[in-house]
């Protein structure tokens, strides 16, 4: 018995006697009969097929499973956020099924009106991973902005230690207050600024990004 990777197979005899093994593997000893032949891992399509022994024959099976999907399906109530991971911004919204390999990455789902999910996620080996989340409504009748550019282009926007999945210049809506604003750019220095906006207004942020030494 062969598989194309490292797999139960379980062998059922005409009375319900089960033999298992790890293949690549053998059943001995065998009268002949009808037997069912079960092959099946984790994250792989499982295979059932029906064999029939001869008294004194050797038969020898080559099993090839298929993968099932793998990666991770992300799933926001309500749909139609668009998503985020490590920064970049994803093809579809929410729904969506992502072909991401095993390993742990930062989520951010954005949808207008709506607060954002920031978060990590962790994909797991040979397995579709499932993620879901309800996103809270804005009070649209408490905003503000803030109008932030940075030197060089292109710095990623924390606020308040949440990626907005923005990137300077940009516009951000936050709500009334004070907050702090974090610019990140790989090979440079953060750039950390406090405002404090009141309600309808707009303030201005501007940074020069250091480089890392």
């Amino acid at each position: 018995m062969v598989a194309n990777v490292r797999a139960m197979a379980s062998l059922v005899a005409p009375g319900g006697k089960v033999e298992q093994c790890q293949t690549p593997c053998a059943f001995n000893n065998l009268p002949g009969a009808s037997y069912s032949l079960e092959v099946k891992k984790d994250g792989y399509q499982t295979v059932q097929t029906a064999l029939q022994l001869n008294e004194g024959q050797a038969l020898e099976q080559k099993i090839s499973l298929e993968s099932l999907q793998v990666g991770i399906k992300i799933v926001s109530e309500p749909p139609g956020a668009d998503v985020f991971i490590n920064g970049d911004k994803q093809s579809g919204q929410t729904p969506v099924l992502l072909p991401l390999a095993a390993g742990t990455y930062n989520l951010v789902l954005t949808l207008p009106n709506y607060g954002r999910y920031s978060g990590p996620v962790q994909v797991k080996d040979n397995v579709l991973t499932q993620f879901s989340t309800k996103l809270s409504a804005k009070d649209t009748s408490r905003v503000a902005w803030v109008d932030i550019s940075s030197d060089p282009k292109g710095s990623e926007i924390v606020v308040d230690g949440t990626t907005t999945a923005q990137f300077a210049p940009a516009r951000v809506q936050v709500s009334p207050g004070m907050h702090h604003i974090t610019l990140k750019l790989k090979g440079f220095m953060p750039a950390h600024r406090s405002v404090d906006v009141s309600e309808g207004s707009t303030v201005s942020v501007e940074a020069s990004l250091k480089p890392q030494r």
